[in-house]
């Protein structure tokens, strides 16, 4: 390609040579940067399926956040979520009693850009919960069907799974609610290995190469098609503080799969 150059001497100025390289090369550049994520789409889909776990103070039809504590992920259209079992457990640890333990939506959408947003909350109640404490996960269930009309204006949706492991390397997020965030947040990283904790019981884990933060445990980690195949459940602290652990859905499948069917 001949590409037109002003000339002050025999040779292209500074400027020129700077300008034939911004035109050559620029195009293939901005296209790479205005490529979408593949994340992108997955994370719209699964901010329809997080929720904080908050506890509140609830007079009549009004609710005020007195502390957020986790995150949580719908499994079913039901009611059915999913946390990580410490989460309950400080809820329940307090110095002030929590009076309605519950998990909360947007109404709508996410909107961050916003001053105030309506939110949605469906009280649950911790001890009807059924929680594996060695593997650090709860499922509980909604006090409300989110079948009601309520949820058409609400968009919450149950996530889908990928039972299979994915190789190391492999680029995934997680949604949720860190630093008591009003909105949801999400991190992305990568597959840095599966390992296995011995001696007391057989207990799998999934490594991602991203630190997490407080209040992500419970968040879904998801593939780039919007499947969850992970709960988090901690950092890596104090050994692998850059680090984030996670709960594959295999280890869990049947607690899953059971009460979904329920």
């Amino acid at each position: 390609m001949n590409i037109p150059v002003q000339r002050r001497s025999g040779l292209p100025s500074i400027a020129a040579r700077l300008l034939v390289w911004v035109w050559i090369f620029a195009p293939c550049g901005m296209a790479q940067g205005l490529q979408s994520d593949s994340f992108i789409a997955a994370i719209e889909t699964i901010e329809h399926s997080v929720g904080a776990v908050d506890c509140l103070a609830v007079s009549a039809a009004e609710a005020k956040l007195l502390k957020r504590i986790g995150s949580a992920f719908v499994v079913s259209d039901s009611g059915d979520f999913v946390t990580a079992a410490h989460v309950l457990l400080a809820m329940q640890n307090r110095g002030d009693p929590c009076p309605t333990s519950a998990i909360t939506f947007a109404v709508g959408d996410w909107r961050p850009e916003a001053p105030a947003e309506d939110m949605l909350w469906f009280p649950f109640e911790i001890g009807e919960c059924r929680r594996e404490s060695v593997l650090d996960i709860a499922l509980c269930r909604t006090s409300v069907d989110l079948r009601a009309p309520i949820r058409k204006s609400n968009k919450v949706a149950a996530v889908q799974f990928e039972w299979n492991s994915q190789p190391n390397g492999s680029r995934l997020a997680f949604t949720g609610f860190p630093l008591e965030a009003r909105d949801p947040m999400t991190f992305q990283a990568h597959v840095a290995a599966y390992r296995t904790i011995w001696p007391d019981k057989a207990t799998p884990e999934l490594v991602l190469d991203h630190n997490s933060l407080p209040g992500f445990s419970g968040s879904p980690v998801y593939t780039a098609d919007g499947k969850v195949v992970a709960i988090l459940v901690k950092d890596g602290k104090p050994e692998a503080p850059g680090a984030a652990i996670a709960r594959p859905v295999s280890a869990v499948r049947e607690m899953l799969t059971l009460r979904r069917l329920k």
